[in-house]
């Protein structure tokens, strides 16, 4: 498979596990460039109904700290931005977690041509995000 050029994850990244990495090291490996998002705090409170364990700060440094070569680490935008972060980055291709929530049909009605793509799950009966809230 070539690789894109530049691919797009995000996520809340809370409670930072081995299913997590195991996904920004898919996404790293499918690109050239890739954008990884970290949730804000305000974003985690108004998508999930509560407080992230983890600051927007540590959970972004954490993120770094996974020293993929290819990455480039930002926060997101405040409020429902994320079509605009989106926007911004102008990836070719968005890459969700197996398991993430997330409008499909809404953002290809902003972007035709994003290639949108699900990550493949690594041992979720062990490492899935909801079993550590």
């Amino acid at each position: 498979m070539d690789k894109f050029n530049k691919l797009f994850v995000a996520g809340a990244f809370d409670s930072f596990h081995v299913g997590h990495q195991f996904f920004l090291w898919q996404a790293s490996a499918m690109c050239k460039e890739l954008v990884i998002v970290v949730a804000r705090d305000s974003s985690i409170k108004r998508i999930k109904n509560h407080t992230p364990k983890n600051t927007e700060e540590d959970r972004l440094k954490r993120i770094k700290d996974e020293n993929l070569f290819n990455a480039k680490v930002r926060l997101g935008k405040e409020g429902e931005n994320c079509l605009e972060t989106l926007r911004e980055e102008n990836p070719d291709a968005l890459l969700l977690g197996y398991d993430q929530n997330f409008d499909e049909e809404k953002c290809r009605k902003h972007f035709p041509n994003l290639i949108i793509l699900r990550a493949e799950s690594f041992a979720p009966d062990l490492f899935k995000s909801s079993k550590f809230d």
